[in-house]
């Protein structure tokens, strides 16, 4: 059985601040669009909470959400230190700066097109996390990242040395010009149009890797490429005899 979701009215109907403190939705709660602008202490939502495109700044630090919590569009500013979301965050065009300390997302972190700077020391996320088009320039050590980092377009110019990914790394369109020494991916890895010229000498990357339109003259003599390896456009001539690629070289 689905569970049930309550709707709260529009930003043109009666505002939506009839909650109280200590307030318990058993199922989603979806005040995307209406006129809340806060929300009580010890609130708690068992499904997931939509708060899109609301004048909302922040949230209550005891705030409890059971699955997902979009923001997105919103007003937010900055959310509690150690929150935890078992599902999905949105931020998606949110002009919040910096992640709080402690942040952990069961699901997906969306955080592109927003105005994120910083993110905070022990970010753990479960599933994706998406930094494309943002001003982040550097990443903290520590971070945990259970599925894909997509940082398309942003102004990423460092990665920390102990990078641990699940999923694929995009870092596609920005600045970076150099890999963390001892990168290991466990699937595939895009630097298309990135000012990276050098590549780590032990590089493995588990799944595909593009290094098309990049400085890259010569790969390394103990490269490993789970899958396909990408080369049209990039200044690489010759393979070294160490190559391991066990999918096709496209150049």
């Amino acid at each position: 059985m689905a569970k049930k979701k309550k709707r709260a009215s529009g930003r043109g109907g009666s505002p939506a601040t009839g909650f109280r403190p200590g307030s318990r939705i058993e199922g989603d709660l979806d005040l995307s669009h209406s006129n809340i602008e806060e929300l009580p202490r010890h609130f708690a939502v068992g499904g997931s909470l939509d708060l899109s495109d609301t004048a909302i700044t922040r949230l209550p630090k005891d705030l409890e959400v059971g699955g997902s919590l979009n923001l997105s569009q919103s007003d937010i500013e900055r959310l509690p230190e150690n929150f935890h979301v078992p599902g999905n965050l949105v931020l998606l065009g949110t002009g919040i700066s910096r992640l709080p300390r402690g942040l952990q997302v069961g699901g997906n972190l969306d955080l592109r097109a927003s105005g994120i700077r910083e993110l905070g020391k022990g970010l753990r996320v479960g599933g994706d996390l998406d930094l494309s088009g943002t001003m982040v320039e550097r990443m903290p050590e520590g971070v945990r990242i259970g599925g894909n980092l997509f940082l398309v377009s942003s102004w990423l110019t460092r990665l920390p040395a102990d990078l641990n990914l699940e999923g694929g790394l995009d870092l596609s369109g920005t600045p970076i010009t150099n890999l963390p020494k001892k990168m290991k991916l466990k699937s595939w890895l895009n630097l298309v149009g990135t000012g990276i010229a050098k590549l780590p000498q032990r590089l493995v990357v588990g799944g595909w890797l593009d290094l098309r339109a990049t400085p890259v003259e010569k790969l390394p003599g103990k490269i490993r490429v789970g899958g396909n390896l990408y080369l049209s456009g990039s200044r690489v001539d010759g393979l070294p005899k160490g190559l391991e690629v066990a999918g096709r070289i496209e150049n």
